[in-house]
């Protein structure tokens, strides 16, 4: 035993002689040695930091095509509630667009051979429905509910939209989450190995310099001016491992500003906003509220987008980023959620005053003209912004409110702000339950036309009549225009009453034809939703056809400030078109300012109805002057004139002595049924009846 104990001793010196090498002549084989310990773990180290690299820009990718399934399902469900009112080949197009990357994007995804169990078992296992199944049923009931047309199409968009704001949603963002959480552990590995191979070659260089450097230093010195240039090497392959350091941070910090900032503006994005949002709020003394969300929606950034194209909308939307991050405080946060939708997050606002006026000055500097390549190009902003008054306040609830502030600003007429309160809760609630009753009121038909007569000025003879719009409400009764025409607009219905009091119209013009009562013509109002319906006319002509009329018989009024809308082209071109068609056409409220001179006289209008403004206040002579003028205008443009709102025999004489062919007003007879018209009509046109007599 004690031989054995010896002799192990002898070895242990024996190895230890030979590992510290002693010997001057036998250093090269642990200089060898130990140059092969340092390359081998400087290599993985560098093979750790490139799989790093590698590993977060493929992450990277992954993530960002995950989040923008997010997105491409949101555009799809907004470009699909586009296309319910009107099928723009432009929108078609991005629509398929947006499908066709959406797909692509999905099989992507799906097809990565590194996916996760819990990502397979989302995407292929999940009950009661896969993410890959729902995805592409997704992408087929789109597909379906794009051509689906009626009460079909409604059901489709309706299920589309609680897919796309619940059950896809929700699918899409765990997905997202399940790539973000394996993306970091992968990142933590990488992470782990490249620490462990540089404590690796710290550690073999500390026993380098124990074992090798210092006794060799101690038994030859001439080893010394070696050890000292080995020691360079290594000092330098450290500042080499410290400068891939250095560049490995300054990549991950890059990462994570492309991951949270707009790559356009430059601004903070979606997420990054949200996460702001999603932290606690704090309290400042003096303060009269604890957060401001303040939202801005662009207008009029298609129209610069679509005609001066993509790069000046990207300079417009940099203009704007600009002008935000200049009038807002530097604490304040400043994004950019969407195409032209940014968000102004402001902690601690002293007054609604001073957001007010925050407001007023974003959008006076977004309105200020752009040179964009020697074009000005000028846009709007509608802002709508909430306060909390404590840090209760949930971010869902806040954007909630911002977006609700936001909707009234846009319907005020843009360019316009507007704060969050409980009664535009109120108020919205209220036109959403008339929407549904305007909705149900054209299921169950209770729209239908009323008749007021309209005559020569002359000779009295019955001209026409104007088929006016009315609700008979099941427990309200007969509901005036003025309660539901705009909301009816508003809810993009307008074009459908339009298109049942022209049929009902046409109706009872046979019907009165057919018992000999003589009308000339009926006239009807198209709004300009209806007028930008490329099919109007068509179908204007099949519904005279339809009734062995021909289309002179109908009168197409059409609103004055139609004309002056930027984006109403394809209005003035189907007022064209019903003129070619035989249609008259008539330029109701005219005199109230808008209508263009130009648009007149390039237009096949024929005639003009005075807007009652006018003729209210006659006689008097301001007024007369006036009428006299536009009747003279009307003449040399060779336009009849209607003169509406006619009243009194004081009324009657006055435009008469002015020269306008035509009356529509209460003196003459007020909007009613169709049988209480044909009693009207067999009154006036008895002989007791003089010619032009006013009530």
């Amino acid at each position: 035993m004690i031989d054995s104990m010896n002799s192990f001793r002898k070895r242990l010196r024996r190895f230890v002689r030979w590992f510290c090498i002693s010997r001057p002549h036998a250093l090269w084989q642990r200089y060898l040695l130990g140059f092969i310990f340092i390359f081998v773990t400087i290599s993985v180290s560098h093979w750790a930091s490139l799989k790093t690299i590698e590993a977060a820009e493929d992450d990277a990718e992954v993530l960002s095509v995950s989040s923008r399934q997010r997105m491409l399902s949101q555009r799809i469900l907004f470009l699909m509630s586009e296309t319910r009112h009107d099928h723009d080949p432009y929108i078609d197009q991005r629509l398929e667009s947006a499908l066709n990357l959406f797909e692509s994007s999905h099989e992507w995804l799906i097809d990565r051979p590194d996916l996760s169990p819990a990502l397979r078992h989302l995407y292929f296992e999940q009950k009661p429905i896969t993410l890959d199944a729902f995805s592409r049923r997704f992408v087929q009931m789109v597909g379906i509910a794009h051509h689906a047309e009626g009460a079909q199409a409604e059901e489709l968009h309706e299920v589309l939209a609680g897919w796309g704001k619940n059950e896809l949603l929700i699918s899409l963002a765990t997905a997202a989450d399940l790539f973000r959480a394996e993306s970091e552990a992968r990142i933590k590995d990488l992470q782990f190995i490249q620490r462990t191979t540089l404590i690796a070659a710290l550690v073999v260089l500390l026993l380098e310099a124990l074992l090798i450097f210092l006794p060799a230093q101690i038994s030859v010195n001439t080893a010394i001016h070696r050890l000292e240039l080995r020691k360079k090497l290594l000092r330098k392959s450290l500042r080499e491992l410290k400068s891939r350091n250095q560049e490995l941070v300054a990549a991950r910090q890059s990462l994570t500003r492309a991951a949270n900032h707009d790559a356009l503006t430059g601004l903070l994005n979606r997420r990054a906003v949200y996460e702001h949002l999603g932290r606690p709020q704090t309290t400042e003394h003096g303060a009269d509220y604890t957060r401001c969300v303040m939202k801005i929606d662009l207008d009029h950034f298609k129209q610069v987008n679509d005609s001066l194209g993509h790069n000046a909308g990207d300079a417009i939307l940099k203009h704007v980023a600009q002008t935000l991050e200049t009038e807002t405080r530097e604490n304040d946060i400043v994004g950019r959620i969407g195409g032209d939708e940014f968000v102004i997050v402001i902690e601690n606002p002293s007054s609604a005053r001073v957001v007010d006026d925050l407001a007023k000055r974003v959008i006076r500097g977004i309105s200020k003209p752009v040179l964009l390549n020697n074009v000005q190009a000028q846009i709007g902003a509608s802002v709508g912004y909430t306060l909390a008054v404590s840090s209760s306040a949930t971010s869902d609830q806040l954007l909630i409110e911002a977006d609700l502030a936001l909707y009234e600003a846009k319907r005020a007429g843009r360019g316009k702000s507007r704060g969050y309160s409980k009664e535009m809760v109120a108020e919205i609630e209220t036109r959403r339950i008339l929407f549904t009753e305007i909705t149900r009121a054209l299921a169950e038909d209770q729209f239908e036309p009323y008749l007021q007569p309209q005559v020569y000025t002359a000779t009295g003879e019955i001209y026409g009549c104007e088929v006016l719009a009315r609700w008979r409400h099941p427990e309200r009764g007969i509901v005036p225009p003025g309660t539901f025409i705009a909301a009816s607009e508003e809810a993009g219905l307008i074009d459908q009453i339009d298109r049942v009091i022209i049929e009902k119209g046409l109706d009872i013009l046979e019907e009165l034809l057919a018992q000999g009562i003589e009308i000339p013509s009926i006239s009807v109002n198209a709004s300009p939703n209806s007028l930008r319906d490329p099919h109007l006319t068509d179908r204007l002509l099949n519904e005279v056809a339809a009734r062995a009329l021909h289309p002179s018989r109908l009168t197409i009024e059409v609103l004055e400030s139609t004309l002056i809308e930027k984006d109403d082209d394809m209005a003035l071109q189907t007022i064209s078109r019903l003129s070619k068609a035989g249609f008259s056409v008539v330029l109701d409220d005219f005199g109230t300012g808008y209508a263009s001179m130009s648009n007149l006289s390039l237009l096949q209008l024929n005639g003009i109805k005075l807007d009652q403004s006018l003729i209210k206040p006659v006689p008097e002579p301001r007024s007369e002057s006036i009428i006299a003028a536009l009747v003279t205008l009307s003449r040399n443009l060779k336009m009849n004139v209607v003169a509406e709102g006619v009243e009194t025999a004081r009324h009657f004489q006055t435009v008469r002595r002015l020269g306008c062919d035509v009356v529509q007003g209460f003196g003459i007879g007020v909007p009613m049924p169709k049988e209480e018209f044909i009693s009207w009509y067999h009154d006036y046109t008895a002989p007791s009846r003089k010619a032009g007599q006013v009530k």
